[in-house]
């Protein structure tokens, strides 16, 4: 049920996001230069999974050689920006958990469906993005399907512990927290949390965050990008941000000026800025 009602939130807040584009007078983003921490995204597997997590690295890595990667890579974001190594040293895992991937022939998923590019709905109610793209041309060399399964991301280790899911792949940021927890990959991209506002809000340095409100998405890693920065938490209203369980509900509180900043990934930040321009003056020329 409650994967239900997040997914239900996230087709609601997406839908009211994109129908305020031709209603409202044209709004126009900006990314301060400044960011709050520099990330690296990783694919999160349980502990004891070292085969598993072996496996998909090691596909990577073949996708890498073979020119696969770099063309997915580029189809979301224009160039090959990826960093997955050249190759990983040979497993000497001896677990059964890519086994049992194997005998179900099914790989499960755990992912945010509103982060985009990396993982999200489009116009259809298909999940797609840069991630999914990865993990589909990843399970087809294993020989297994693919079945993504929306959760909710705040609790996304214990979705993984608990069996609901066999990784989580989803523009996850790697952090001491996860390393404790998880079986991480090797990095694949770098990211930044970057703060996100409108223009005319009059804010155009991190300094002038001063008694702003700021939303973030719950569990993220913003959380942590503004926990390590008491020079801004101390200034912001309240000293603390305004926790939101999506990326799509927190630019609809800055569009809807509820907010006057976000803090998030730059990479979904930035597809965010783009495609809403496209669908602005899309509406404006209709």
């Amino acid at each position: 049920m409650k994967r239900i009602m997040a997914a239900a939130l996230v087709l609601v807040m997406t839908a009211l996001l994109f129908a305020g584009c031709g209603g409202k007078k044209n709004v126009e983003y900006v990314v301060l230069d400044e960011a709050l921490s520099d990330e690296q995204y990783a694919i999160g597997f349980r502990k004891e999974d070292q085969a598993l997590r072996d496996e998909v690295q090691r596909l990577l890595c073949e996708m890498k050689k073979d020119g696969t990667l770099a063309q997915i890579t580029t189809k979301w974001f224009g160039e090959d920006t990826s960093t997955v190594p050249d190759s990983v040293p040979e497993s000497t895992a001896t677990d059964d958990s890519l086994q049992k991937v194997k005998d179900k022939g099914v790989l499960v998923m755990g992912l945010d469906d509103s982060f985009p590019p990396m993982g999200y709905r489009d116009d259809k109610d298909n999940i797609v993005g840069y991630d999914i793209d990865l993990a589909t041309e990843v399970c087809k060399r294993m020989g297994v399907e693919l079945k993504l399964e929306p959760i909710t991301w705040a609790y996304n280790v214990d979705e993984l512990n608990q069996g609901t899911v066999d990784c989580l792949w989803n523009g996850m940021s790697i952090n001491e927290e996860r390393q404790e927890k998880l079986n991480l990959s090797e990095p694949y991209m770098e990211n930044r949390q970057m703060v996100v506002t409108l223009k005319g809000n009059g804010i155009e340095k991190v300094a002038d965050l001063k008694d702003k409100v700021v939303v973030l998405q719950d569990g993220s890693t913003a959380m942590d990008a503004l926990d390590g920065r008491e020079d801004i938490k101390s200034i912001i209203k309240d000293g603390e941000a305004v926790r939101v369980p999506n990326n799509v509900l927190a630019m609809y509180e800055l569009r809807q000026k509820t907010s006057d900043a976000v803090i998030m990934d730059e990479v979904v930040a930035r597809y965010y800025i783009s495609h809403l321009t496209e669908l602005e003056q899309d509406a404006k020329a209709e």
